[in-house]
């Protein structure tokens, strides 16, 4: 009974305890199978003729802060109707693994949470190789590798210094929210010759891209996938309005003396809050803020008015709001907002189709600083073939 309770505790069914040896740092278990018939892989004659033994060394799952190892004795058989000579199959062990299915496992369930390499061989009790080759044989297995293109995606960059590139470039499946790849770079040419791959039905299935206000991603897009409506992100053309605002900020704060300069340095929190999340504290700065500058007064307006445009509740009134808004902070006098609303009156199109799908890049942007995370405990990736099975783990 006692023996039986060990087999299902480390889930190795089907085989027998011979012995058992427990050191200080390890616990071996010795163990074999009963003799059967079996049928022989290549011509299926069932077979139980022997041909030799040998023990193989074995390492399973910890048990406490000891490394078990197993001592399987290995039957070989023999098909007297072929000749072939194999060996019989095990539930917990793989073909030419030394590390039990358990071992595996765990190391790959591993991999798949915020842990660096060098913590994971740790707990685990085996080498960092180890764990960088079970971690391709995942990603071969989940068949991650063959990449297909979902009918809406999102794509961005982010900083990864990987194979002598500063940025590399994501792309994300908006509809399961998980990466498809990861390039080495997001320059133009790069991307199409990547997107050139894909045949011209793979391409023409996808509909929607979300992407930030970067123009030769809008370029490539344009020119690969014919069918694909761009949407501008929501957030990137937002912050060119606040940046706006805060670029005024600044100005007033390096032309202004005296004690009420501390406010304009200070008041940068103030002034990005929309103006239903302020509290009385950030009311009262502002007022100050405004008496001592109107101009900064209808700044503040205007950006208030755009936040206010995506509160609307259809998009004719989005897209009427947005026009006007556009022609009001052209028409002022302030110079901050020039260069923005000429970007922004580029970009119109794309925009639209923000207020039209009610579509973000916000998940390809959290994603973005998973990886960063991952990349900060990991200590950096050299390589990006590593760097990019990794982040494809974490999705499984």
């Amino acid at each position: 009974m006692q023996k039986y309770n060990i087999i299902k505790l480390l889930g190795i069914q089907g085989v027998l305890i011979k012995n058992i040896q427990e050191f200080e740092n390890s616990l071996e278990i010795y163990i074999y199978t009963k003799r059967k018939f079996v049928a022989c892989p290549c011509c299926n004659f069932l077979t139980n003729k022997v041909h030799d033994y040998r023990t193989q060394k074995i390492q399973h799952i910890n048990i406490g802060k000891k490394t078990t190892f197993l001592f399987l004795s290995k039957r070989r058989y023999f098909c007297p109707h072929c000749g072939k000579k194999f060996y019989e199959h095990y539930s917990f062990l793989q073909k030419y693994f030394r590390k039990s299915n358990s071992v595996f496992d765990n190391v790959c369930n591993d991999l798949k949470s915020l842990k660096n390499f060098k913590t994971i061989a740790k707990d685990n009790h085996i080498s960092i190789p180890t764990v960088v080759r079970y971690m391709h044989c995942s990603i071969l297995l989940s068949g991650k590798y063959q990449v297909k293109l979902p009918p809406r995606i999102g794509i961005d960059e982010f900083k990864g210094n990987c194979n002598g590139s500063k940025y590399l470039f994501h792309i994300f499946d908006l509809d399961t929210h998980k990466t498809i790849d990861i390039l080495q770079s997001r320059t133009y040419d790069f991307l199409e010759n990547y997107f050139s791959k894909f045949s011209l039905h793979q391409r023409a299935n996808v509909k929607v891209v979300s992407m930030d206000l970067y123009a030769p991603f809008k370029r490539v897009i344009k020119d690969k996938f014919f069918n694909a409506s761009i949407v501008a992100d929501n957030f990137h053309f937002t912050r060119i309005v606040m940046n706006a605002l805060d670029n005024l900020r600044l100005n007033l704060w390096r032309n202004t003396v005296g004690k009420e300069k501390l406010y304009f340095k200070y008041l940068k929190h103030s002034l990005m809050k929309d103006i239903s999340k302020a509290n009385s504290k950030d009311v009262e700065k502002l007022l100050y803020a405004f008496e001592l500058s109107p101009i900064l007064k209808y700044a503040y307006y205007l950006k208030q008015e755009f936040l206010d445009i995506k509160k609307k509740s259809t998009f004719e009134e989005k897209e009427s709001a947005f026009k006007k808004w556009l022609d009001k902070a052209d028409g002022s006098t302030i110079k901050e907002f020039k260069t923005p609303v000429k970007t922004l009156r580029q970009w119109h199109k794309y925009i639209s189709n923000s207020f039209k799908l009610n579509l973000s890049n916000g998940p390809v942007e959290g994603k973005n600083n998973l990886i960063k995370t991952l990349k900060r405990i990991s200590f950096g990736f050299r390589n990006l073939k590593n760097f990019r099975a990794r982040i494809l783990l974490c999705e499984l």
